[in-house]
């Protein structure tokens, strides 16, 4: 259960990223040496207990302070915003100070600024590497505390008690959180090169400013993490940063977020590529896209800015889809949506789109139907000769062994080949006639020696399964002893094709 939400504050460069690390026990904030690496607010879960029963939403605020720009509290600056939102949603506030270089104007600021909201906090001086240290931190009471934790984030000295201060101080608090971002609920990644609008999507999207927007690309740098609900159902979406070609990526910090959008996609269950409409579809676009499409993800293609395209008319939109088309070889089923931002137009499509989505992942389909639709199939488009046998391929049985992705195995007598456009035929036809919709569908092909090994191999040890070498990982729940016998007398070919 996540009894609240902990948002980490203060100045830049004393340490949230790398204790927002320790706590959630991962490298998801970006840590650097250079203050004003952390923008956007990043959210994650922490957990009291192993069996991760008892926990927290933890929120990783930003500093801002770069060469001529200077962090201030209160100001009419981006970062500023991002942490005044993070302390209004928290439960409790843990006010980050720094043990090395003492007391900042500004730690007075914010104490005075948590005390007039009536916040509980808990001050924590970081960076006390040791018992002779913690001498150091007396000089933060001047602050008007009873209380001040010390802790070395870096190396996770005095974590615990933190931990069990929270703990205490959530208990006190009547259960809220936001449970979403734990209980498995799908999982959408924005995707997309910098300034392609993904921010500004995902606060229309929740009808907040979580992420920055700015003029300048690229002011996303980690992924974050937003629970959303809609029709009922719960939702989790993750805005990452642009990714870039890999040639432009000269800084580390751009780098390490480049990998945290990458890895995004992997654990996503949806992705939505966001084009800015005033460009053209790049190289790196239909990389993103075949990226998401070669791990079976249903895809999404927002083109943002769709307002700003100069002298459209009735066929624009049409004709910018088929070219897209044309481009990504990989994504002819995915839907197109044509929305603007700024103007709010056809954004509240969007997530109708997801849903579609979402559904079409978990899509099963009776083996009745598909074996009806592969006799269908190969009746009305009957697959080429192998020259290599002098004989075609011949399909025995089809079934559905898996969803998310819906994955479909074809059992034949010579499964290696089968040409790879009679493939995409297949696939294709099955999209049309079985309701797969706009969603992935991996179709495998199995030949019978396949299944006889795989038979053998199921009866002398079915608790262990198949060994790497002869299942793929698609397949790992099927019971192969549940296949019927396989004769070319029940092979779905035409007369005249033998």
């Amino acid at each position: 259960m996540i009894r609240g939400t902990v948002a980490i504050v203060g100045r830049p460069n004393v340490g949230k990223s790398t204790l927002f690390n320790r706590l959630t026990r991962t490298r998801t904030a970006i840590v650097d040496d250079r203050p004003g690496v952390t923008r956007d607010r990043l959210y994650g879960i922490v957990w009291f207990d192993d069996d991760r029963e008892n926990g927290f939403t933890l929120i990783d605020t930003g500093g801002f302070e770069t060469e001529g720009v200077y962090y201030q509290p209160f100001s009419e600056n981006l970062v500023w915003t991002q942490t005044e939102a993070a302390i209004k949603e928290a439960d409790v506030v843990v006010l980050l100070l720094d043990g090395k270089s003492g007391v900042h104007q500004h730690d007075h600021e914010l104490a005075r600024y948590l005390d007039r909201l009536g916040k509980q906090v808990i001050f924590v001086a970081n960076k006390i590497d040791g018992p002779e240290q913690r001498s150091a931190a007396f000089e933060f009471y001047e602050l008007g505390v009873t209380d001040v934790l010390t802790v070395s984030a870096a190396h996770g000295r005095q974590v615990d008690i933190l931990l069990d201060t929270i703990q205490e101080k959530l208990a006190a608090i009547a259960p809220k959180g936001d449970a979403r971002l734990s209980q498995g609920a799908p999982r959408i990644a924005l995707i997309g090169r910098p300034n392609a609008g993904k921010s500004s999507i995902l606060n229309r999207l929740t009808g907040e400013e979580r992420s920055v927007v700015s003029e300048v690309a690229g002011t996303t740098r980690d992924s974050i993490d937003t629970a959303l609900t809609f029709n009922k159902k719960d939702y989790v979406i993750v805005d990452t940063a642009g990714i870039r070609r890999r040639s432009k990526i000269h800084d580390k910090v751009e780098g390490l977020s480049v990998m945290r959008s990458l890895q995004a996609i992997e654990r996503a269950d949806i992705v939505l590529l966001v084009i800015d409409a005033k460009e053209n579809l790049t190289d790196q676009d239909a990389r993103l896209a075949d990226l998401a499409a070669s791990q079976f993800k249903p895809v999404a293609i927002i083109v943002n800015k769709w307002d700003l395209v100069p002298d459209k008319n009735s066929n624009s939109a049409r004709d910018y889809e088929r070219d897209l088309k044309i481009k990504l070889k990989l994504l002819q089923h995915v839907p197109v949506l044509f929305v603007s931002c700024l103007e709010n137009q056809r954004v509240h499509q969007i997530m109708n789109v997801v849903e579609g989505l979402a559904e079409d992942y978990d899509r099963r389909v009776e083996t009745r139907k598909l074996n009806d639709a592969l006799r269908t199939i190969v009746y009305e488009h009957t697959p080429a000769l192998i020259r290599k046998y002098s004989k075609r391929p011949k399909f025995y049985f089809a079934t559905q062994v898996r969803t998310r992705p819906p994955t479909v195995v074809i059992f034949c007598n010579v499964a290696n080949e089968i040409q790879e456009s009679y493939k995409r035929y297949i696939t294709k036809r099955f999209r049309e006639m079985l309701g797969y919709g706009n969603g992935p569908l991996r179709v495998l092909y199995r030949s019978k020696a396949e299944v006889r090994a795989n038979k053998d191999k199921q009866s002398q040890d079915s608790k262990r399964g198949f060994s790497s070498g002869q299942q793929v990982q698609a397949e790992q729940d099927f019971d192969y002893g549940e296949l019927p016998e396989m004769s070319d007398d029940d092979a779905f070919s035409p007369p005249d094709a033998e």
